[in-house]
């Protein structure tokens, strides 16, 4: 039984972004470190998304990946940390509804951090392995 209404096709959607992460020339972004401005004023640092990123993002929202829930006190959880860990064994076997909370962390917290952690999340291999895990998940067809 599915566990979110469409569930198939979100994994689809998710699973289809997985020759793009997963290529070796694939680029997220950048951050710009605009100059200080001659008055002295300091200029805040910003990020530029790729197209693919920001398609990455959209679909996100669209197939629902992002949900609402308490996600500062959840990523406090054992179950959380273990699926943010590098080696990934956690995430190889995380359910979908895992996979749905690890990506609205990903996205989520991006408004309250310095810097860029989506973009870190790409560049570190984390999204490539969410990404991974669902196109198993699809093709399992057990979610």
């Amino acid at each position: 039984m599915p566990s979110h209404p469409g569930s198939e096709d979100r994994l689809k959607a998710l699973a289809n972004f997985l020759p793009v992460v997963s290529a070796a020339d694939f680029t997220a972004g950048e951050m710009v470190y605009p100059p200080d401005l001659p008055s002295g004023v300091t200029r805040v640092p910003y990020s530029v998304h790729s197209e693919m990123v920001t398609r990455f993002v959209d679909m996100l929202y669209r197939e629902n990946w992002i949900t609402s829930f308490n996600w500062p006190q959840w990523l406090e959880t054992q179950d959380a940390r273990e699926l943010f860990e590098p080696d990934g064994a956690a995430l190889a076997k995380a359910s979908e509804e895992q996979l749905s909370r690890v990506l609205t962390v990903c996205e989520r917290r991006c408004r309250f951090a310095w810097g860029d952690p989506l973009l870190e999340d790409f560049e570190s291999g984390l999204i490539a392995r969410i990404v991974r895990r669902a196109a198993d998940l699809a093709k399992e067809g057990n979610h």
